[in-house]
């Protein structure tokens, strides 16, 4: 249950601020096949409309005005819940902990992911999920986001 209301906060962590979606938008036209015109009608017009999509959804699900709170406490939730043991599953992930994994590449990488890092202890459950992923993948196992970590002061400059 967590980490579905978790999930509902990816969107306005992600898109929260305008540098914050330009900076998600560099990710799909740096990896994109795109013209140089297309990577910036693609950059500008996505950012925007899920900037203020975010937004939106920050209301639709009663989201703190500053949904970095709401991200950190629902990671809190779900790191008390492995009540010390390696994952959620024990000594091996179960399904809720391939959940959270997915969940989490999918902003690691972002401004919000380095928040959570520095506000939360789920950077050291991700590595440690990873490295179990990718000893066991046989097509190997990547990040939505695989870019390197942006942090939210240099998406401000």
């Amino acid at each position: 249950a967590v980490v579905s209301t978790q999930s509902t906060g990816i969107s306005p962590n992600v898109y929260r601020t305008w540098k914050e979606a330009l900076a998600a938008f560099d990710y799909f036209t740096e990896n994109g096949n795109f013209s140089d015109f297309q990577k910036t009608y693609v950059r500008y017009i996505g950012a925007g409309a899920m900037y203020f999509i975010g937004k939106r959804l920050r209301k639709r699900h009663n989201l703190d005005v500053d949904v970095r709170t709401d991200l950190y406490s629902g990671i809190n939730t779900w790191l008390r819940g492995l009540k010390g043991a390696k994952f959620h599953g024990g000594e091996s992930p179960d399904l809720a902990d391939i959940e959270m994994w997915g969940m989490c590449s999918a902003f690691h990488g972002m401004p919000c992911w380095h928040d959570a890092t520095e506000h939360t202890k789920i950077e050291r459950w991700y590595k440690r999920m990873e490295k179990y992923l990718k000893e066991r993948s046989a097509i190997g196992v990547q990040s939505a986001n695989p870019t390197q970590v942006v942090s939210t002061a240099e998406v401000s400059h």
